[in-house]
């Protein structure tokens, strides 16, 4: 696993910002996501229904159930039965 965080790191590095990330809640909850970016962490809450659009260059994500997850910034999650997935 660590090598493909690495992996992915590197890769936000070489490419640079694409887009941002987006996020969709399909559950009738709010579900939450951690982010960490450029080494702090914030919440994204999301309600039912809602979609939202964050890290922009590259950041780590941690899902519902835990699992890490980094992102370049050009991928879409989908959250639906308190699972994370990207798209």
């Amino acid at each position: 696993m660590w090598k493909s965080l690495v992996a992915a790191v590197v890769l936000m590095a070489v490419t640079g910002p694409v887009l941002a990330a987006s996020a969709v809640n399909k559950d009738s909850e709010t579900r939450t996501l951690i982010v960490t970016e450029g080494g702090s962490k914030s919440e994204l809450s999301l309600a039912a229904g809602e979609t939202a659009q964050f890290c922009p260059s590259g950041c780590f994500v941690t899902f519902p159930n835990g699992d890490l997850e980094a992102l370049t910034g050009a991928e879409t999650i989908e959250i639906s039965g308190g699972v994370a997935r990207i798209k």
